[in-house]
């Protein structure tokens, strides 16, 4: 099972996913199972860290946002086009 911390973000838009960019953060949304939409932001390093060792794609992932575990799957994934970078998660409560 893979594990990864985060937090909630209150914030969201544009200018504020860009602003977390900045600062090594990682905007992301956890959705799904008749829950409301999760607004987090995961470190980009512990996600790039997760990329370049396992193959993660298609496992069942837990976050834990706030002390509360969520398990969740990789909906989607946007990199940036020629950096080594991600630039937004959605993932998918199962």
């Amino acid at each position: 099972m893979i594990t990864l911390y985060g937090t909630e973000r209150k914030k969201f838009g544009t200018s504020y996913s860009r602003k977390l960019r900045l600062k090594n953060n990682l905007p992301s949304i956890v959705y799904g199972k008749q829950s409301d939409i999760l607004f987090i932001k995961l470190k980009q390093n512990d996600i790039i860290n997760l990329f370049n060792k396992k193959n993660c794609i298609n496992k069942n992932i837990t976050l834990i946002i706030n002390k509360k575990k969520i398990k969740v799957i990789f909906k989607e994934i946007q990199r940036h086009p020629y950096k080594y970078k991600f630039l937004h998660i959605d993932f998918l409560r199962i």
